[in-house]
């Protein structure tokens, strides 16, 4: 298992995905299956992010995006290995969308997952860092597959490795937000 460093991964300009409810719905039955154990546990994930309306206007209100994404040979089985590799991801994501605020640029970013900036999540309690949380690309009606390949990225599964994926939105300093 490798990426210690942004140099490890992609940077690829891409277009903000153009959600629709039904494709939005699909992927909150996905969250309700919780296959990854974060729903209902994470301010990232349903029910905690909020509903599916609020997450698609919020996408909306951004005109610039880019994928972050690093493939790893990893032990499936090895979820404290998996963890850490996540872990890396957020904190890159979370660095660069800090670096746009911090230049005037209205910025957020989603990862695979839940936030996993606090280790355990303080939900249902208050979030105590809601600047730094990576919302979960499903909870946002994101369907990753067809996303990435409308923008000419190949989405796959291979025994043995897997790639991590991260978004992060922006609008230019002079772009108003609108929904």
């Amino acid at each position: 298992m490798r990426a210690k460093n942004a140099s490890d991964y992609v940077f690829k300009e891409i277009s903000v995905p153009k959600l629709t409810p039904s494709e939005a719905s699909k992927c909150r039955k996905l969250c309700e299956q919780n296959v990854c154990k974060c729903y209902g546990t994470n301010w990232a994930c349903p029910p905690g992010v909020g509903n599916l309306g609020d997450c698609m206007t919020q996408i909306r209100m951004y005109k610039h995006a880019v994928v972050i994404y690093h493939r790893s040979e990893v032990n499936m089985k090895d979820q404290d290995g998996l963890k850490r590799l996540s872990g890396i991801l957020q904190n890159l994501l979370r660095d660069f969308r800090n670096l746009l605020k911090e230049n005037g640029y209205p910025s957020m970013c989603l990862a695979d997952g839940g936030c996993n900036y606090c280790g355990a999540c303080a939900y249902p309690k208050e979030c105590k860092f809601p600047d730094q949380r990576v919302g979960s690309i499903s909870a946002y009606g994101i369907m990753l597959m067809e996303y990435l390949e409308d923008n000419g990225i190949e989405f796959r599964f291979e025994d043995g490795y897997a790639t991590f994926y991260g978004l992060v939105f922006y609008n230019e300093k002079d772009e108003i937000a609108v929904a």
